[in-house]
């Protein structure tokens, strides 16, 4: 097969999006099983590209002009079908303006759909569900946007989760042959999926913190379910802890899952029913409480050579960037220890075709600023064997910055960062006053090392060049300014 056109026609860098949207633009990648041709979803200017083509602008759905399409990243594929879910408006609007603010509460909804498409081999869309606002909720809420898609070919059906919204939100099903829908798990922001033997294994979405985040674990033989809400944190002898945080993706590697959420992960072993919580990316800055990374949030995952590859966007609730927000990365989830790639821009599409891994990217991350246009974007081919290599460029993270309590961060831990290839390594802290700082080193089966050293009155170098997987890092009192950078070449 050659290598399909990356460049898209009729891609306009600023896209009228009409005050639809933000300015990322969400490409999102498949393969079709059949045609085998790529499949692009612009999921920001509501356009869907078959190798490089445009096929489809959501003609089926509301009138011109339309907006987004898709920003959860739901695509899956039968063995002759893609399918692409999410989220439109036909036409975006405004119910009123407060002081030229352009957020999320002045947006009108009554023209938003949820939505799944089918596309055959030759290029044809059919719509497999959808659903339009009606006067049941407010002109400003909308209904559940499908977040992801999961096909069964036992059932010849997709499971769909809809996690984004204020209605109808949870675990759904819809027959493809038949198009009737079933609503499985209600009331849950169910978020992305795993499918493990007839299990499905999910994050939830809880974009303003109110629930307990948690993973779903759904039998499809039974539809009997659970939510595991606490789980085994190994940086403090085993106890138990709960978290309030954004989800994100859910991968599965050697019979064992790996869910993210906003700063952490849980590796999950299904067949002990263990389920255990790690610092992962709590990177903390004063321009937000809730962490910077939500490793896969909105994002593909994709499987190469059996190896989870997964996108962590920054800020995706800050409005304003400070100049030590930090950037995107690009992350290979090994079974022990995950491995940084490179640092990127915002990744949001994700798909291979066994020799180049397609990635989409923008310069602008998903953040609470509504705007007339889309910004730029494009695909990327890499390379599969660059993708196992060392880390591709040196690294520099500020993983705190500003006041620190020890019941912040996850039980007062925050970093866990992956060192995993790199040779030089370093940390540098400034502190208002002197105290004592543990450094705990672990993989994803349990902790290595925990170690403690002493921070003197303003800047300390820190060498951590005796350190190999995950580190993580906790200080026993309250310090009026704790500033942190981790260095890594």
């Amino acid at each position: 097969m050659d290598k399909p056109k990356l460049v898209l026609k009729e891609f306009v860098q600023h896209n009228e999006v009409a005050l639809g949207h933000h300015q990322f633009r969400s490409l999102y990648i498949g393969f079709h099983p059949i045609s085998r041709n790529m499949i692009v979803h612009d999921g920001h200017a509501a356009k869907v590209y078959s190798n490089g083509e445009v096929i489809y602008r959501y003609e089926k759905l509301g009138r011109p002009p339309r907006v987004a399409g898709d920003t959860h990243a739901a695509l899956a594929w039968s063995k002759d079908l893609l399918f692409i879910g999410g989220w439109l408006k036909a036409p975006p609007g405004m119910i009123e303006v407060s002081q030229y603010e352009r957020i999320l509460k002045y947006q009108d909804m009554r023209m938003k759909y949820s939505h799944i498409h089918m596309i055959y081999d030759d290029d044809k869309v059919e719509i497999l569900w959808s659903r339009k606002w009606d006067d049941k909720i407010p002109p400003n809420n909308w209904y559940g946007e499908v977040t992801d898609l999961l096909y069964d070919e036992h059932e010849d059906a997709v499971y769909f989760s809809r996690a984004d919204g204020h209605a109808e939100l949870g675990l759904w099903k819809v027959g493809v042959s038949t198009r009737d829908a079933e609503f499985l798990v209600k009331n849950r922001t169910v978020y992305k999926m795993e499918m493990k033997d007839d299990k499905i294994y999910a994050t939830i979405f809880n974009p303003i913190h109110t629930d307990v985040s948690s993973i779903m674990v759904y039998n499809t033989l039974n539809g009997e379910y659970k939510f595991v809400e606490s789980f085994d944190f190994p940086l403090e002898n085993n106890k138990k802890i709960q978290i309030r945080r954004v989800g994100g993706q859910i991968v599965q590697i050697q019979n064992k899952l790996i869910a993210f959420y906003g700063g952490a992960l849980i590796h999950i072993d299904p067949q002990k029913d263990v389920y255990r919580l790690y610092p992962f990316l709590d990177v903390r800055n004063p321009e937000s409480e809730r962490p910077t990374y939500i490793p896969g949030f909105r994002a593909q995952k994709a499987y190469i050579m059996g190896i989870p590859v997964i996108s962590a966007n920054p800020a995706e609730d800050l409005r304003d960037m400070s100049s030590k927000t930090t950037f995107g990365l690009l992350l290979r989830i090994d079974p022990v220890v995950p491995q940084i790639i490179t640092e990127s821009g915002a990744i949001f599409g994700m798909a291979h075709d066994g020799e180049y891994l397609y990635v989409g990217a923008s310069y602008a991350n998903h953040t609470g600023v509504y705007t007339y246009r889309a910004g730029d974007g494009g695909i990327f081919a890499i390379s599969v064997s660059e993708l196992f290599k060392k880390p591709w460029n040196p690294i520099r993270i500020w993983i705190h910055d500003g006041s620190y309590t020890p019941t912040g961060g996850i039980d007062g831990w925050f970093g866990g960062i992956p060192l995993k290839g790199f040779t030089e390594k370093k940390i540098r802290v400034y502190t208002t006053k002197t105290t004592k700082m543990r450094i705990a080193e672990y993989s994803l089966f349990s902790k290595v090392r925990d170690d403690t050293v002493t921070l003197n009155t303003g800047w300390n170098m820190i060498d951590l060049n005796n350190y190999y997987d995950i580190i993580a890092f906790k200080l026993d009192e309250s310090i009026d300014l704790l500033q942190a950078e981790i260095i890594l070449e």
